[in-house]
């Protein structure tokens, strides 16, 4: 198939009920009872399943092409909430001359727009943030609330060593409804993308506890494969941070990595300390 062709062919509407999988979380921005004195009608179903949603139609198509050199911004506009149905649209991002860019948007069965992305495969490929090599922090023996104070730009976390399983990724790929054959055929099966992301969720758990936050974001970039087998150690630095209408975001720089190699990289925007409502 052409560029063009590519590019003109048509995307179906993918359909999915989502589920929030994280009410025993230790964000308890995923329980009813926390989540509504935020304001939020209910616990909030994570951004990374949300995300998760929006890759399935373009992995779909491009397969393990797109876990390989695929570039994804994610901003989550609105919540979901538990059962929602939700419509994942794609389209050819209007103007663009990349290769295989697209806009893709996930919006509830009300029409609200929850989230959108933009995704292309550039060529060649981004180098990776030398970052990456840095060392990360030790452990710490205890971890300490999250402020703005200690939330230190430039300063690495400790790594949050990461050993998926099979059953691990499969548990994942059913939480958010992905029947995709890539996730569990073969030896080494792919690492659903959505679970990749969400280990930058838990970069924050090194060092820090943080009793309720909200995902706002991210930009991902795949340079090849995560798949079960290796063990990964996920390093994350804050690179930025912010207050906007009476919330605390950082964005951190985090790294996937094995063999020395990093396999993906994520700018990950996150509200950790978010106002509360009233």
């Amino acid at each position: 198939m052409s560029l063009h062709e590519e590019s003109a062919a048509a995307w179906h509407p993918y359909e999915v009920r989502t589920h929030n999988h994280s009410t025993a979380s230790e964000n308890r921005m995923h329980s009813d009872e926390v989540a509504r004195t935020y304001g939020f009608q209910g616990g909030l179903v994570p951004g990374v399943g949300i995300f998760a949603h929006m890759t399935r139609p373009l992995v779909a198509r491009y397969g393990t092409e797109w876990l390989s050199r695929g570039v994804a911004d994610v901003t989550l506009h609105k919540p979901a909430y538990e059962g929602d149905l939700l419509t994942v649209r794609t389209v050819p991002t209007p103007g663009s001359r990349a290769r295989r860019a697209h806009t893709v948007t996930c919006s509830n069965a009300q029409g609200v727009t929850l989230a959108t992305m933009t995704t292309e495969a550039p060529e060649p490929n981004p180098s990776c943030d030398p970052r990456g090599e840095l060392p990360s922090a030790p452990p710490v023996a205890e971890r300490q609330l999250a402020t703005w104070e200690l939330m230190e730009i430039g300063k690495p976390f400790p790594a949050h060593v990461w050993r998926p399983t099979l059953a691990e990724n499969l548990e994942w790929c059913e939480n958010v409804g992905d029947d995709l054959p890539l996730y569990r055929e073969g030896d080494a099966p792919c690492l659903h993308p959505g679970f990749i992301l969400r280990q930058a969720n838990r970069t924050f758990r090194t060092l820090f506890v943080l009793p309720a936050w909200i995902h706002a974001g991210s930009r991902i970039t795949f340079h090849e494969p995560a798949r079960v087998g290796p063990t990964y150690e996920v390093r994350a630095i804050p690179e930025e941070k912010w207050q906007k209408k009476g919330h605390e975001f950082v964005r951190l720089y985090v790294a996937v990595r094995a063999g020395g190699r990093t396999l993906a990289e994520i700018r990950h925007n996150a509200i950790f300390r978010p106002r509360k409502a009233g």
